[in-house]
């Protein structure tokens, strides 16, 4: 019989004899049949569609084009009551192998992937796909797909990043009060299923997990019945932590060890400084090179921007350290040839030469400050003394400049110099406290010693070093914290827009 509008078959039954009696059962199920018309469409309510897949491998996933790709079957389940029959055996629950020509005369679910982009059936060595029947109409209709969906990438905290690909299925054509799409729960998963084995082997993504939805979404008001189901992803940084936070951890942590270099190497510790820094420019480029090109900077490029500010500050420091040390004193044949030139030029002070000064022409004040100052401090003195002697340039102190520092050594310790006094000066005594002398006992007392007698040369630790030798790592492990918390530790808070 059938209803007006709408044809329905009798139900079929045949006997349980030869299996040539299965070609006439699909015959006969197939008579009247209209495939235009979706299931209850007569009684005026929804079909019922129930989706399973099961995920076989998964890639590439690509965040250049904000796609990713997976293998699965994909299978979709419905009731059709027009396809209803019998076997006369008294068995129940037989199905049906059909041929994919018999997929083409019944009616099928136009489903479709919402933000797909380019999925695609498997053809070889034929096309793979199924379909059964069972006695009470339910069609399982199984195929082998690959998915390529979109996926809107969260870029921020790349390569440390997570991210959620979703795929949403719906139908093309029929409205929620037409189709309406379900999951398939069975005992072991909701409605999607994981080869956690072959998932296991990503390169570049680990499949922390899923979570699947029961949806609509509205088109122009209208609302469609959709599933959705969400791949929670975590990127692998091995390849990342090998290439790029190791060794841009290792050169900082090289301009650091600088820090214990010689402050009069101070060739040295630039050329560290500058060779570092040129090595995190050229790991600045190649990370670029394999990054996606978005307009805000990344948890990489953060973090190579933090090694590039401690690198800088180390050569600051270097400079500072630089500008404090005494001029020429980095390389110990200079340092000879000075100490050399100060004994020639102490040598040639004549042994009764007399300090030119208006304080010195006095013998009673010279003699009274003598007498005052102790013994102990006869060397800090004489050190005072010809510091004044040397030239200051730009804050680095050189021995003895080749044309003023001379001269004025020269006219210090002339003899015609005394002579503008108009009190008398006991010459023996005053050989006895005059600077030149005791500077001339105190060399050849020295002579042995190969360190500089005054201590001229001779840089003491520098202050900025020994900061900068405990603050910069200090400083450096409290950034990487801070660096950790905000990028590994904290929430991902996924947004996800519409897919129309």
């Amino acid at each position: 019989m059938q209803k007006s509008g709408y044809p329905i078959n009798e139900l079929i039954q045949i006997d349980s004899s030869p299996a040539a009696n299965v070609s006439f059962l699909l015959n006969s199920i197939l008579k009247n049949y209209d495939k235009t018309f979706r299931p209850g469409f007569d009684k005026n309510r929804p079909t019922d569609v129930f989706i399973d897949i099961y995920v076989r491998t998964m890639g590439p996933i690509s965040e250049f084009t904000d796609t990713y790709a997976f293998d699965c079957y994909f299978r979709q389940t419905w009731t059709d009551e027009r396809l209803r029959f019998e076997f006369g055996d008294g068995h129940e629950g037989r199905t049906l192998s059909l041929a994919m020509s018999m997929l083409d005369k019944i009616w099928k679910p136009d489903t479709y992937f919402w933000n797909g982009a380019g999925s695609y059936i498997h053809m070889l060595t034929s096309p793979n796909r199924l379909v059964r029947l069972r006695e009470d109409g339910t069609v399982l209709y199984s195929s082998r797909l690959t998915v390529k969906a979109k996926c809107k990438m969260l870029l921020a905290r790349y390569p440390l990043d997570r991210q959620a690909c979703r795929l949403v299925v719906g139908s093309f054509a029929y409205t929620a009060q037409e189709l309406t799409f379900r999951w398939k729960p069975s005992s072991d998963h909701q409605g999607v299923k994981i080869d956690v084995a072959a998932v296991a082997q990503l390169p570049q993504f680990e499949v922390s997990g899923y979570e699947v939805f029961n949806t609509t979404n509205h088109t122009r008001d209208v609302p469609y019945s959709t599933l959705e189901v969400r791949f929670y992803l975590s990127r692998h940084v091995g390849y990342f932590l090998m290439n790029f936070y190791v060794p841009c951890t290792l050169i900082v942590l090289l301009c650091w060890v600088a820090f214990w270099i010689n402050r009069e190497a101070t060739n040295d510790r630039l050329g560290l400084g500058i060779t570092s820094v040129l090595t995190m420019t050229f790991i600045s480029i190649d990370s670029r090179a394999d990054a996606p090109k978005v307009d805000f900077p990344t948890a990489l490029d953060v973090y190579i921007w933090i090694c590039y500010s401690f690198l800088f500050g180390c050569i600051v420091v270097f400079t500072v350290v630089h500008y404090h040390t005494k001029y020429r004193t980095g390389d110990p044949e200079i340092q000879e040839i000075e100490r050399e030139k100060m004994r020639q030029l102490i040598r040639s002070i004549p042994k009764k030469a007399v300090l030119s000064s208006r304080y010195y022409n006095r013998p009673h004040h010279r003699e009274n400050k003598m007498q005052q100052m102790p013994l102990s401090m006869h060397n800090g003195y004489i050190k005072r003394t010809l510091s004044d002697m040397t030239r200051r340039d730009g804050g680095r102190h050189s021995l003895y400049n080749k044309t003023r520092a001379t001269n004025r050594a020269k006219r210090v310790l002339s003899p015609q110099s005394s002579t503008s006094t108009t009190e008398p000066v006991n010459l023996a005594d005053f050989q006895q406290e005059n600077v030149g002398w005791r500077l001339y006992y105190w060399l050849i007392d020295h002579f042995q010693n190969k360190n500089d007698p005054f201590g001229i040369q001779e840089n003491s630790m520098s202050s900025v070093d020994k900061f900068a030798r405990i603050v910069i790592p200090l400083a450096f492990g409290f950034v990487v914290c801070i660096y950790y918390i905000i990028y590994m530790n904290s929430s991902f808070d996924f947004q996800f827009d519409s897919i129309i």
